[in-house]
Order: structure tokens, then C-alpha cells, then sequence
């Protein structure tokens, strides 16, 4: 086979997958840029300066000063390495009934209540580590208050993206597997199942992830090329042959003569919906905007 006829054989490949390719690269340069930023994005140091540096707000008086502590420092290692605010804040008030309305809540009803109060100390005090005000991160708030006790969550952030409805409800159950018997270690069991998720989801950096997406592309592109050369030689007539004659590759276009084209129209019906008050419809639960403008995620269990 001469160098003319193998050059020109490849011409051919090329312009006959030149989309495909376009494709695979254009996704092969969206997973590197991807990664790269996002490796920055986590090398990066704390954005967010204007938020004060106390994390467990303990009104409540549940928690002794040693346990403070030991809460303090493991959510700075959680912040370190997972680039969100992690916040504890303890209360003892009413929420429901007119006892609630009294106290200077909007609602008579628990869950609002309490969506406000968590909500609102968020935004108000500016928490996020990359932002302040729509940052990402969580505060758990623990209600103490006899006879309408219970934890909320209130997401805001890439950690109100990585948590669906159930994974909210895992994080609650993590709580309440300690709320009674050890409430420091149910908060920090808050911290680790928000972590876990953070951790499976799309957002950790993980070097491995960008370098399995690419070799999934290249894959997919030689199985597609692969199957379509499989074809082409299966048919009696193609739209580029080629001939040698004399030596030389010559190439003629031999156009299929066009006898019938039967089109069959189907409708496929499609659904949609939202999740939560605000109207997203991606990722996280309870979605909702606070009094403050913000978006959060979030839920919360009586006790």
C-alpha cells in the first residue's frame, strides 16, 4: 500500500468521524478544565472573611466547655478539607402555637418556625465560606424546648446541592441516633453524614474522576467508530470509494440512488417537577428561599 493511498485513507477516516471527534474533544477539554478548576477551587484558602469564627452556639446549655471545644476543632478540620461552614446553634424556645407567636415567630406551626429561626442566624450572621449570605455550608439548629423538641437543617451552597431529600433525612437520623444519650456526638455525626455526601458527590476533587471520565470518552468514540467501520464494509454501496489505478488512489463519489423514505412519528411524553418551595429542581431537599433572599435546603424530626 503506497504512503499516497494510506494518507488519504486517513483523510477519509477523519473527515468521516470529524464530528465525533469534535465532540470527544470539546468533552475531553470541558472534564480538564473542570478539574483544574476545581482543583484550585479547593486548594484555595477561605474566601469568606467577614463571618464571625464561632461555630457552636450553645444557648442552650447542653453542652459542656470541654465538648465545645472538642466541636470546635473538628469542625475547623471539616471546613479545612471540605471548603464549607459547618454550624451548631442551641435553643431553648417555643415554636408552635400561640406561645410561639408571643415569642415573636411568624407561625404557629413547628417546621416554619423553625425554618425561619435556622434560616435566618445563617444569613443574618453572613456564614459560607466561600460567600457570605448564600455560601456553602449548613447549620444544624437544636430545639431543647419541652414538648417541642427536634433538630433542623438548614443547607445553603454546593451543600444544599449535594443533599437530596433522603440524604437530608439520612443526616437527621445520624442525629437522632444520639440526640437523647449524646447530643455532642450526634452533632458531630451531623458534620460526618454532610461530609459523606459531599465526599460521593460530584464536588469532591478527586484526580481519578477527571482521568476515568476521559478514557470513557476515548472508549466510547472507538466503539462508535468501530461499529460504523463494521457497517460500511457490510454495504454494497458507499458515498466515498476508493480505487487504485495505475498506482495512484483516485476517488470517486458514487451517490446511492434515493428509491424510498418511510418516516415513523412517535410522541414521547416527558414529566418534570421541583422540589421544594423556592421551585429548583436539581439536587437537595426542602428547597426554599429564607426571608433574607437566599436559597436553602434542608428538614428537620421532632422529638
Amino acid at each position: 500500500m503506497s504512503d499516497n493511498f494510506k494518507k488519504e485513507a486517513i483523510r477519509q477516516y477523519l473527515r468521516h468521524f470529524r464530528i465525533l471527534f469534535i465532540i470527544v474533544g470539546i468533552a475531553a477539554a470541558v472534564t480538564f478544565g473542570s478539574g483544574v478548576f476545581s482543583l484550585f477551587r479547593n486548594g484555595a484558602g477561605r474566601i469568606n472573611t467577614s463571618a464571625p469564627e464561632e461555630r457552636v452556639y450553645d444557648n442552650a446549655n447542653i453542652l459542656t466547655d470541654a465538648e465545645e471545644e472538642k466541636l470546635r476543632k473538628y469542625i475547623a478540620e471539616k471546613e479545612a478539607k471540605y471548603k464549607a461552614d459547618f454550624v451548631i446553634l442551641t435553643i431553648s424556645q417555643p415554636v408552635q402555637g400561640q406561645e410561639a407567636l408571643q415569642n415573636g415567630c411568624r407561625f404557629t406551626d413547628w417546621e416554619r418556625n423553625m425554618t425561619d429561626i435556622a434560616d435566618d442566624f445563617w444569613d443574618e450572621k453572613g456564614y459560607g465560606f466561600n460567600k457570605s449570605f448564600e455560601g456553602d455550608g449548613s447549620i444544624l439548629i437544636d430545639n431543647r424546648y419541652e414538648g417541642q423538641r427536634g433538630e433542623w437543617l438548614s443547607s445553603s451552597g454546593k451543600v444544599e446541592d449535594a443533599l437530596s431529600a433522603r440524604a437530608v433525612e439520612n443526616v437527621l437520623y445520624a442525629v437522632d441516633n444520639y440526640y437523647d444519650s449524646d447530643p455532642c456526638k450526634a452533632y458531630m455525626c451531623y458534620i460526618d453524614t454532610v461530609c459523606s455526601y459531599l465526599d460521593g458527590g460530584k464536588f469532591q476533587i478527586n484526580g481519578t474522576y477527571y482521568l476515568g471520565a476521559l478514557v470513557i470518552s476515548f472508549i466510547a468514540a472507538g466503539v462508535y467508530a468501530a461499529s460504523h467501520l463494521g457497517k460500511n464494509k457490510a454495504r454494497d454501496t458507499t458515498t466515498a470509494n476508493v480505487y487504485v489505478a495505475g498506482g495512484k488512489p483516485v476517488m470517486n463519489n458514487v451517490q446511492d440512488a434515493f428509491i424510498r423514505k418511510n418516516v415513523v412519528k412517535r410522541k414521547i411524553e416527558t414529566s418534570s417537577g421541583s422540589s421544594g418551595g423556592g421551585g429548583r429542581s436539581s439536587g437537595g431537599g426542602g428547597h426554599h428561599t429564607s426571608r433574607s433572599g437566599a436559597s436553602h435546603g434542608g428538614g428537620g424530626h421532632r422529638h
